[in-house]
């Protein structure tokens, strides 16, 4: 019978820089959609909220010329070991994106941030003005990508939350639960990742606040800062958005 420990959220942070691989590998179809967006390497790409550098790296093997910034040292750390073992060059900061403008130079051809990491920000204000960062750090003709969980169809059903991930070899499941707040008009977000130990189970938990940024908000502060021939899809495949997406994919033109 197999026991479970208790939440322990001090260590939330650095068991998930520890298994952030198995939780969140790159995806072929992401890798795709900002290699079309990006252009024939070595074209220059910045990755925001990079995590452990996953599609950073597998852009750099390509042949991309990568910044890669992520709030967590520990990421950043990771991302500069994987990169050292991949024998790839990748320059990676620990960086806030409410900063990004002050540590990401020059005019670059693409910048993508997926992951649902810009609903972290507080709220309309902080988003629109790291979009205007986005913007200046990118050349002429620059492309912009965003990704995050469709909030349109996430308040007008009241999801609860996103399906788990479940990594039976790395004996792991990272659970994710959502929880509108009327009052506040914010979600608590609400992770527990599960690691097998042996017979064992530990159990860590973390509960964040997000901005539940509808699609409509995102075009419209897109255009203000700037940006033109703005796309919005369904997905890393190009299908049109629509209310019923799973997630939002914004690309846009500098």
């Amino acid at each position: 019978m197999t026991k479970r420990k208790g939440s322990c959220e001090m260590g939330f942070y650095e068991q998930i820089s520890r298994y952030y691989d198995y939780i969140f590998p790159a995806g072929r179809e992401q890798l795709d959609f900002i290699r079309e967006c990006a252009g024939v390497p070595p074209k220059k790409v910045v990755d925001v909220a990079c995590g452990s550098g996953g599609y950073a790296i597998e852009l750099a093997k390509l042949g991309y010329d990568v910044t890669a910034v992520d709030i967590d040292e520990k990421m950043i750390e990771k991302t500069k070991s994987k990169a050292s073992q991949e024998r790839v060059d990748i320059r990676a900061f620990k960086c806030d994106m409410r900063n990004l403008s002050g540590t990401v130079t020059g005019e670059n051809d693409c910048v993508y941030c997926i992951g649902n990491s810009i609903v972290h920000l507080a709220g309309k204000k902080e988003i629109s003005d790291v979009l205007g960062q986005m913007h200046s750090v990118l050349g002429n003709d620059g492309t912009l990508i965003i990704q995050i969980i469709n909030y349109d169809r996430i308040i007008r059903l009241d999801v609860q939350g996103l399906p788990d991930i479940t990594n039976r070899e790395a004996g792991l499941k990272f659970i994710r639960r959502y929880k509108y707040c009327r009052d506040t008009g914010l979600i608590d977000f609400n992770t527990v990742l599960e690691v097998a130990n042996g017979s064992e189970v530990q159990s860590y938990e973390n509960i964040v606040p997000l901005f539940p940024l509808m699609s409509r908000d995102m075009a419209e502060m897109l255009e203000r800062e700037g940006f033109k021939d703005i796309s919005l899809y369904g997905d890393f495949t190009g299908t049109p958005y629509n209310e019923n997406s799973f997630m939002l994919v914004v690309k846009a033109v500098k």
